[in-house]
Order: C-alpha cells, then sequence, then structure tokens
C-alpha cells in the first residue's frame, strides 16, 4: 500500500504545477487502451518523453494507482500524482478519463 503525506513546503500547491490539456472526442466510443494511446500521444506532443503517474476512469470510477492515506480532500490517485512529480494532464471528454504524466515539458509553446 502507498503512503502519500506531502511534507515539502514546495508540494503544498502542486496543481499551479500541473499543465492541461484538454481534449474532447466525439463520433467513437473511448475505452482504457484508446484513450491511454490518445494521451500518451498528446503528452509526447507537447512535452516530449513523458511517464504515466496516474490515470482516473470517469466511466468506471477507478482511479489508480489507489492511494488512501494522506489524501485530504482530493481523490487518491490525483494525491499520488501531484506528490510524485506530475506536471502534465491530460483530461478527455470532461472527466471520462484522466491521465497525470512527469514531463520535462520542452516544448511549452506548442
Amino acid at each position: 500500500m502507498n503512503t502519500v503525506c506531502p511534507v515539502s513546503p514546495l508540494a503544498q500547491d502542486p496543481r499551479e504545477k500541473i499543465k492541461a490539456i484538454d481534449v474532447s472526442v466525439q463520433g467513437v466510443a473511448l475505452d482504457y487502451a484508446a484513450a491511454h494511446l490518445l494521451a500518451a500521444a498528446l503528452a509526447e506532443k507537447a512535452a516530449g518523453e513523458t511517464m504515466l503517474v496516474a490515470w482516473f476512469d470517469g466511466k468506471n470510477k477507478v482511479g489508480y494507482p489507489d492511494v488512501q492515506e494522506c489524501t485530504g480532500d482530493q481523490p487518491g490517485w490525483r494525491a499520488y500524482a501531484e506528490s510524485h512529480g506530475a506536471n502534465l494532464e491530460v483530461n478527455i471528454n470532461g472527466g471520462e478519463f484522466i491521465f497525470v504524466f512527469a514531463a520535462g515539458l520542452e516544448n511549452q509553446g506548442g
């Protein structure tokens, strides 16, 4: 079981450090695998090499990792991502799927 208890003052407001990419997909039903491929491609385009840190499947209300300690008022998967260097989030269809990555963000200008 993972325990997330940020103690560093720098980790107190990590959402300010997460760049968001919001995308809407219409005309095709997405499953986790398709959504993950799309999110990974967008993350790579935006930031180069990335590493998936956490994800949320809004259709099935499942997030990973499922951390329950020291998460405050947010879901465990998000607390984990924020405390493990996440700095890029791809949100598909308004929360249908959310993928959170750690990246260098070399290409912030697009």
